[in-house]
Protein backbone atom coordinates (compact mmCIF):
# COMPACT_ATOMS: atom_id res chain seq x y z
CA UNK A 1 0.00 0.00 0.00
CA UNK A 2 1.26 3.19 -0.83
CA UNK A 3 1.35 6.04 1.67
CA UNK A 4 0.33 9.70 0.34
CA UNK A 5 3.40 11.60 -0.81
CA UNK A 6 2.78 14.65 2.11
CA UNK A 7 2.86 11.53 4.39
CA UNK A 8 6.19 10.26 3.25
CA UNK A 9 7.51 13.41 3.12
CA UNK A 10 7.23 14.14 6.88
CA UNK A 11 7.97 10.17 8.04
CA UNK A 12 11.20 10.34 5.79
CA UNK A 13 12.13 14.41 7.40
CA UNK A 14 11.87 12.37 10.55
CA UNK A 15 13.47 9.60 10.03
CA UNK A 16 16.79 11.34 8.49
CA UNK A 17 16.87 13.22 11.36
CA UNK A 18 16.76 10.81 13.73
CA UNK A 19 19.67 8.21 11.31
CA UNK A 20 23.13 7.71 13.15
CA UNK A 21 26.03 8.29 10.90
CA UNK A 22 28.31 5.30 11.13
CA UNK A 23 31.79 5.99 10.45
CA UNK A 24 34.76 3.43 9.91
CA UNK A 25 37.58 4.11 12.25
CA UNK A 26 40.42 1.75 12.24
CA UNK A 27 38.36 -1.04 10.79
CA UNK A 28 35.49 -0.69 13.37
CA UNK A 29 32.11 1.17 12.89
CA UNK A 30 31.37 4.29 15.31
CA UNK A 31 28.46 6.69 15.81
CA UNK A 32 28.75 10.25 15.52
CA UNK A 33 26.12 12.22 17.69
CA UNK A 34 25.74 14.62 14.70
CA UNK A 35 22.25 14.28 12.67
CA UNK A 36 20.56 17.20 10.88
CA UNK A 37 17.02 17.45 9.61
CA UNK A 38 16.15 17.38 5.93
CA UNK A 39 12.73 18.77 5.01
CA UNK A 40 11.72 17.76 1.58
CA UNK A 41 7.69 18.63 2.22
CA UNK A 42 8.19 21.55 -0.96
CA UNK A 43 9.45 18.74 -3.40
CA UNK A 44 7.79 16.33 -5.25
CA UNK A 45 10.12 13.71 -5.54
CA UNK A 46 8.68 11.40 -7.89
CA UNK A 47 9.99 13.54 -10.37
CA UNK A 48 13.54 14.32 -11.94
CA UNK A 49 13.53 17.90 -10.98
CA UNK A 50 12.09 17.27 -7.05
CA UNK A 51 14.73 14.03 -6.75
CA UNK A 52 17.48 16.41 -7.90
CA UNK A 53 16.74 18.82 -5.50
CA UNK A 54 16.33 16.52 -2.77
CA UNK A 55 19.64 14.58 -3.63
CA UNK A 56 21.77 18.21 -3.47
CA UNK A 57 20.19 18.81 -0.19
CA UNK A 58 20.98 15.58 1.34
CA UNK A 59 24.44 15.23 0.25
CA UNK A 60 25.49 19.03 2.05
CA UNK A 61 23.04 17.79 5.08
CA UNK A 62 25.47 14.67 4.63
CA UNK A 63 28.83 16.62 4.31
CA UNK A 64 28.29 18.83 7.03
CA UNK A 65 27.03 16.05 9.63
CA UNK A 66 30.45 14.07 8.85
CA UNK A 67 32.55 16.90 8.24
CA UNK A 68 33.78 16.31 5.02
CA UNK A 69 36.05 19.34 3.95
CA UNK A 70 39.51 19.60 2.28
CA UNK A 71 42.25 17.81 3.50
CA UNK A 72 44.21 20.80 5.41
CA UNK A 73 41.03 21.46 7.01
CA UNK A 74 40.91 17.95 8.29
CA UNK A 75 44.36 17.58 9.51
CA UNK A 76 44.96 13.97 8.50
CA UNK A 77 44.31 11.43 5.19
CA UNK A 78 42.71 9.07 8.16
CA UNK A 79 40.64 11.55 8.84
CA UNK A 80 39.40 12.71 5.58
CA UNK A 81 38.88 8.51 4.66
CA UNK A 82 36.56 8.28 7.87
CA UNK A 83 35.02 11.41 7.22
CA UNK A 84 34.23 10.17 3.38
CA UNK A 85 33.04 6.72 4.75
CA UNK A 86 30.54 8.44 7.48
CA UNK A 87 29.36 10.73 3.98
CA UNK A 88 28.41 7.64 1.92
CA UNK A 89 27.00 5.97 4.91
CA UNK A 90 24.72 8.74 5.69
CA UNK A 91 24.23 9.46 2.33
CA UNK A 92 23.15 5.90 1.38
CA UNK A 93 20.67 5.52 4.40
CA UNK A 94 19.40 8.55 3.81
CA UNK A 95 18.28 7.89 0.26
CA UNK A 96 17.36 3.98 1.06
CA UNK A 97 14.86 5.77 4.44
CA UNK A 98 13.29 7.75 1.63
CA UNK A 99 12.47 5.32 -0.80
CA UNK A 100 12.01 7.22 -3.91
CA UNK A 101 12.81 5.81 -7.17
CA UNK A 102 13.81 8.73 -8.90
CA UNK A 103 15.74 9.51 -5.97
CA UNK A 104 17.56 5.92 -5.88
CA UNK A 105 18.01 6.42 -9.62
CA UNK A 106 19.85 8.95 -9.34
CA UNK A 107 22.10 7.94 -6.49
CA UNK A 108 23.32 4.89 -8.14
CA UNK A 109 24.24 7.43 -10.85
Amino acid sequence: MKKPKILRGVVATIVVLGLPVAAMANGDSEIIGKSEKVSFADLNVEKEVGAKQLYRRLQQASKRVCGVESLTKVGSLREMSRAKSCYKNSLDSAVAEINSEALTEIHQG
